[in-house]
């Protein structure tokens, strides 16, 4: 088969998971001797070229400023940028030619975030069937979170109404959608996306996780205290201030956490809020070594997280975690009391105390490792795929994608 990823960005260039995701999925399907190609978003257009036995191509950008430039902009430019990407001509048209040069059975688009959503109709009206990947809530919201002010957003907001409004009328030429999580495909059929879509063609398919190598353990001393650990942005809708507010509670003694991770507005408030507790702050750190080195996972976020990367890769190490009820974090981990709700800061201390006073409840955290290994095996996913792009195949013989193409709320989506 023939299968082409559209995504944002591709590695070495990268904002988040969704460009990890994308590099396993292709080079996964890539050998197992399919021809796959990506074309994505970059600082500077070039291609094809192969890279790990994919083809690239790369299409500069059409926006005001490249993303990784983000930082560096205040609010003015980010709110054209935003507009930019709604409408980015230059990118519509050398995607194209890509599509075109690559001549795929079958198209997977991915997350949207930097890119046109008239990219769906295109596809339609170049006769390629459509596979649509929700990695994330760009389609409901500007920042892609459903977050405001650091707290989850319970429905959108006009902004992000208006902003999504080109999506909505763009995603009728989707065939088929996967979603890395089941709260973020029920979120977007909530709210009137890809109600088109067949049940058959809606998928929910983790993400890869590569196998890494090994990492040797260190055995808890009994009495020891527990290590616990926190890998991520640390911010308030990551749940950060929520878990410092609950080791506030926590025993005096009996315990640690190792802090990893960048605070963009920096530590100082952080290091207040912890003042006198065992809690320290690492700034960057290896993620197979900081996992090594620590006894439980907590990931607290207040926001639905689609997936929840930092759970899978902690159970792929045998590292147990805490977790809040929602979103992907909730799926992977399952009903118990490994979860709390988000933003719960007396229920969070409470799981913790439980560990701390009970060290030999550790083993238990690891009772769904085995399933979250099984789901995130790069085969596994891959194969996944290409059965949802061989039923999407037929769907498309049996509604020809240009008829679809001409649909009323696809022609508008003309740029």
């Amino acid at each position: 088969m023939r299968i082409l990823h559209l995504s944002s960005l591709y590695p070495p260039e990268q904002v988040g998971g969704a460009e990890l995701m994308v590099e396993t999925l292709a080079r996964t399907q890539a050998g197992l001797g399919h021809a796959v190609a990506v074309a994505c978003a970059a600082r500077e257009a070039a291609g094809p070229v192969q890279q790990d036995g994919v083809t690239v191509y790369r299409t500069g950008y059409g926006t005001p400023f490249h993303i990784l430039d983000w930082p560096e902009h205040g609010r003015l430019d980010r709110l054209r940028y935003k507009l930019a990407t709604q409408w980015n001509r230059q990118t519509l048209v050398r995607m194209a030619a890509a599509v075109r040069d690559f001549a795929p059975d079958v198209v997977n688009t991915h997350s949207l975030s930097e890119l046109p959503p008239a990219l769906w109709p295109m596809l339609a009206r170049l006769g390629v069937p459509v596979v649509h990947t929700l990695h994330d809530f760009t389609s409901l919201c500007t920042n892609g979170a459903m977050t405001r002010h650091g707290t989850a957003c319970a429905g959108q907001h006009l902004k992000c109404r208006l902003y999504a409004e080109p999506h909505r009328r763009c995603q009728r030429a989707v065939l088929a959608v996967a979603a890395v999580g089941t709260d973020l495909l029920d979120r977007h059929i909530a709210a009137g996306f890809f109600d088109a879509v067949p049940l058959s063609l809606r998928r929910v398919i983790w993400n890869p996780i590569p196998a890494s190598a090994p990492t040797a353990r260190r055995n808890r001393t009994p009495g020891e205290p527990v290590r616990f650990g926190y890998l991520g942005r640390i911010e308030a809708a990551k749940g950060a201030d929520t878990l410092f507010a609950a080791c506030r509670a926590l025993p005096a003694q009996g315990w640690s956490l190792a802090v990893a991770g960048r605070a963009v507005e920096g530590l100082d408030r952080y290091r207040a809020l912890t003042e006198k507790l065992p809690v320290s702050f690492l700034g960057f750190a290896e993620r197979d070594t900081f996992l090594a080195g620590i006894d439980c996972l907590v990931v607290p976020p207040v926001w639905a997280e689609p997936f929840g990367r930092t759970v899978a890769e902690a159970y792929a190490r045998g590292v147990p975690v805490i977790g809040t009820a929602i979103g992907g974090i909730g799926e992977q981990i399952g009903p118990g009391p490994w979860l709390v709700p988000p933003g719960d800061e007396a229920a969070l201390a409470a799981a913790m105390a439980r560990i701390i006073a009970e060290p030999g409840r550790l083993a238990e955290g690891l009772a769904r490792a085995d399933a979250i290994r099984a789901g995130t095996d790069p085969a596994a996913v891959a194969n996944a795929y290409l059965d949802l792009y061989a039923a999407t195949r037929d769907a498309a013989r049996s509604d020809p994608l240009p008829a679809r193409a001409e649909h009323p709320q696809l022609s508008e989506c003309r740029p």
